[in-house]
């Protein structure tokens, strides 16, 4: 893995402060929210989905970031520009794999805005905090 210079480190850096105060949101505002509030509560609802959405591009930012350095190419999409990182060992290709999920709902919510998204929502409103904080925890900057 080459290093990182000084202007990549602090954008990774910057995108994980976003990330914490995203997921203290979501696990403290949201982590028990239930389909009935979810379908009604129009704010509830948004703010679920943007959380999540800013999530995913957070992490798919760092992982450009750390693959831009490195003598590859750039995957076309954003789930195998992070199973690039498990592929590089930059993280384990289990927690690729579910970073890659995370990046194919953040399609999902950025293109089929007018559809109820509860079933893949649900789960990542109680694993994302985990999963993510395995993927901050993981980064060497």
């Amino acid at each position: 893995m080459t290093p990182l210079n000084k202007d990549q480190k602090q954008g990774i850096v910057e995108r994980i402060n976003f990330m914490k105060v995203e997921l203290k949101d979501l696990t403290d505002k949201y982590q028990n929210v239930d389909w009935e509030t979810y379908s009604v509560d129009r704010e509830t609802r948004r703010n679920i989905e943007r959380i999540i959405e800013n999530l995913a591009n957070a992490s798919i930012d760092i992982a450009k970031i750390m693959l831009a350095g490195e003598t590859v190419e750039i995957p076309g999409t954003y789930q195998e520009i992070i199973f690039k990182l498990g592929e590089l060992s930059f993280v384990s290709k289990d927690l690729a794999a579910k970073i890659a999920a995370l990046a194919k709902t953040r399609n999902v919510l950025a293109h089929q805005y007018l559809d109820l998204k509860w079933d893949l929502i649900k789960p990542l409103v109680k694993e994302c905090p985990i999963f993510l904080n395995d993927f901050i925890n993981n980064l060497n900057v």
